[in-house]
């Protein structure tokens, strides 16, 4: 009964790392997104050019190509499959919850208001 105890609150502790690892993984994705499209702002109007700011769908998807990338670096680098698994879920999971739409509608909005 210890050793299952001991590997649940094991699971637990993994769980509760990935997610957190997800979390940042998902924040640098959006951020590096914003940070994209801002500098192609700087650019136009150095350049004099008026900057017109991408559609929803198009920052969003850069954004998740770059979780998808971040995502699969990180499974990679598991041997063990429960433990790909695990986090493959949490991502799934994560990607679906209300917090990262709302990061994402969020940082898109502070894009849009600087053009």
């Amino acid at each position: 009964m210890l050793t299952l105890h001991a590997s649940v609150e094991a699971d637990l502790k993994t769980q509760f790392q990935f997610e957190e690892k997800v979390d940042l993984a998902i924040g640098r994705s959006v951020k590096a997104t914003l940070r994209f499209y801002n500098e192609l702002r700087k650019q136009a109007a150095t350049r004099g050019e008026p900057g017109n700011p991408p559609s929803f769908e198009t920052f969003s998807t850069m954004a998740a190509g770059l979780m998808n990338a971040s995502k699969q670096v990180d499974i990679d680098r598991l041997k063990n499959l429960s433990m790909r698994d695990l986090l493959e879920r949490t991502w799934a999971q994560k990607l679906l919850n209300y917090s990262t739409k709302k990061l994402l509608k969020d940082s898109y909005e502070t894009l849009a208001k600087r053009y």
